[in-house]
Order: structure tokens, then C-alpha cells, then sequence
């Protein structure tokens, strides 16, 4: 029985030791999503805006202003949408990697080091507290929002 017991214990730390890496990279490469797309989003809004102010002299007339920052709230709308997504599942693997952290005893005082822990304690509480998704949709809610403000602004509204 207890062979049974030690070669299924063995058997569980080997997967965990081959999903630790894939969720390692899953949380990596979430975040690197949102970044990704703020950044490609921010680019593109401060083009707009940019040709918006040097390069239309003409107003636009109320219809096409209307239009205008209605296609730019919507496309805010899918890049805050994008981010939340990824925010979530960088939230699920997480969580994940976190618990086969804890099954690989990585938190445990003398479990690989003696006296310590190998990855310190606040390692699986400190994502909770971390705000750049709110940074990333400040930076394009404040971009839109110049945007359509330099439609409004150029139009006869």
C-alpha cells in the first residue's frame, strides 16, 4: 500500500511539475496581451488624434463628428473589452500556477532551502493588489476621450 501511495505521489508532483511551466508562460503571456494591446490601441488613437489636429483644417460638420465619436467609443469599447478578457484569464492561470506552487511546496519553510521558503509568501497574494489593468484602461480612456473631444472641438457642434 505504500508503494501504491509513494509511486502516486511521485506520478502527481511529475504532472504538476509539467503543468508548472505551461502556466508559468500562460500568466507571462497574458499580461503581455494587455500590454500588447494598450499599446497598439494607444498608438492608434494618438495617430488619429494627431491627424485630427494637424491634419484636417476643415471642420467636420455635425453628422460626421456624430459618427466619428461613435466608431471611436465602440472602439474603445473592444480594447477595454480586449483587456478585461485577458485580465481574466491572467487572473484563472493565476490562480492555477499559484496552487501547483503550493503542491510543489515553493511556499514551505525547509521543503528545498533550509529555513526558508523558496518563492517568499506574499508571492501568492501580491497580483491581487496589482492595478496596471487600470493603468492600461485609464491610458485608453483618456486618448479616446482627446480624440473625439478634437472631432467635437473641429466640428460646428
Amino acid at each position: 500500500m505504500t508503494d501504491d501511495f509513494t509511486e502516486a505521489t511521485k506520478e502527481r508532483i511529475e504532472i504538476l511539475r509539467g503543468l508548472y511551466p505551461l502556466y508559468k508562460e500562460e500568466v507571462y503571456c497574458r499580461r503581455e496581451q494587455m500590454m500588447r494591446i494598450t499599446a497598439l490601441g494607444s498608438a492608434f488613437l494618438l495617430l488619429l488624434l494627431l491627424a485630427r489636429v494637424w491634419g484636417t483644417p476643415h471642420p467636420l460638420d455635425d453628422t460626421m463628428a456624430l459618427l466619428a465619436s461613435t466608431g471611436m467609443t465602440i472602439f474603445w469599447s473592444i480594447l477595454v473589452y480586449l483587456i478585461l478578457q485577458q485580465r481574466d484569464r491572467h487572473h484563472m492561470a493565476k490562480q492555477s500556477l499559484i496552487e501547483i506552487e503550493r503542491a510543489l511546496g515553493l511556499y514551505e519553510e525547509g521543503f528545498y532551502v533550509d529555513h526558508k521558503t523558496l518563492y517568499p509568501k506574499d508571492w501568492q497574494t501580491a497580483w491581487v493588489s496589482d492595478h496596471s489593468v487600470t493603468a492600461y484602461i485609464a491610458v485608453i480612456t483618456t486618448l479616446t476621450i482627446l480624440v473625439i473631444a478634437a472631432m467635437l472641438l473641429r466640428s460646428s457642434i
